[in-house]
């Protein structure tokens, strides 16, 4: 990973100020449903309408604004994420072209041809989604969680036990998710290289009839490579319906605790709802973890890829 940030160093204002906008435009969004439950608690019950239409606008206002803010700090992190990448496959077909008969024959032309395309693309995915949702996620996740708590800490009691247990299983399915993603582009390497073996060689194995040979070939380097991403693919997913369980199970629990509070006096019919859309938020934020962790775990074996050739060392020589 040392590698993507030593290319996101000369933008580090620009990524500063897309994390800050959209440190901005999240903490706002947090504020939505906290002013929700103030129009329904304390507005609503007054029947003053413009106070009502006051209120009501001041939330699609900040609606709009948020929407305003993620645009523009998505356009940013695109704009960076591109710049970044284009600078990273510049440098790795530069070494690539340089490299010597004895470099060349280690690293292999068709992964030279993977890491080039595949590699430098999960990097560019990386750093794109690091600067947006590696910013947003977090926030939604402890934010919503301290604010459920200022709110009512007898109802926050469900998210301090549902909340760490979906963090444990996304930060655990995503460690043992990174090295299998490695062994996925080395299957990208072996696809290449019989592609790349066929097609160069057509003629020759039209000649002496080995269609079938080569057939059987591509498929079983096919094959391992289905294997393998259907495998990492199948783990990385696990934190999916694990979540969405979470989720049904937290929002009953909140339906029927916050109903028996309401009838208790020691709860608003307000705070019950946005209680309800910060658990929506919490989840959203530990989805994004999850997401996050994917794109990381592509990104950091194809950054130690493509590292290896950037940093080789050159060997061949300019004659005097």
């Amino acid at each position: 990973m040392k590698l993507i940030f030593t290319y996101l160093k000369p933008y580090k204002w620009m990524v500063m100020s897309v994390m800050l906008l959209k440190v901005f435009a999240t903490f706002v969004e947090l504020l939505l449903p906290y002013i929700l439950e103030h129009l329904i608690d304390n507005v609503a019950p007054t029947e003053d309408l413009p106070r009502i239409l006051l209120w009501g606008g001041t939330m699609l206002a900040l609606a709009i604004f948020i929407r305003f803010l993620n645009v523009s700090s998505n356009r940013l992190s695109v704009r960076i994420s591109r710049k970044a990448s284009y600078e990273i496959r510049r440098d790795l077909f530069w070494r690539s072209v340089n490299l010597s008969g004895r470099q060349m024959d280690a690293f292999g032309l068709p992964s030279l041809t993977s890491r080039m395309t595949a590699d430098s693309y999960n990097v560019q995915d990386f750093i794109r989604t690091f600067q947006t949702i590696g910013v947003r996620a977090p926030m939604l996740l402890l934010g919503g969680i301290v604010v459920s708590m200022v709110m009512d800490p007898g109802l926050s009691a469900i998210l301090c036990v549902l909340a760490p247990i979906a963090v444990f299983v996304v930060v655990f399915v995503s460690w043992k998710g990174i090295p299998l993603y490695d062994k996925v582009q080395q299957s990208v390497d072996s696809i290449t290289r019989v592609m790349r073996e066929n097609i160069t060689g057509i003629r020759v194995v039209k000649a002496l009839s080995k269609e079938d040979y080569e057939t059987q070939r591509f498929a079983g380097v096919n094959e391992e490579m289905t294997r393998r991403e259907s495998k990492a693919s199948v783990i990385m997913s696990l934190p999916g319906p694990i979540l969405t369980l979470a989720l049904n199970l937290g929002l009953t629990l909140v339906v029927v605790v916050g109903a028996i509070r309401v009838n208790g006096g020691k709860t608003d019919p307000g705070v019950i709802l946005a209680f309800l859309t910060y658990f929506n938020m919490i989840l959203m934020g530990i989805m994004g973890l999850n997401r996050v962790f994917l794109t990381l775990s592509k990104a950091n074996a194809s950054a130690h890829r493509v590292a290896a050739v950037i940093c080789t060392e050159e060997e061949l020589s300019a004659l005097p």
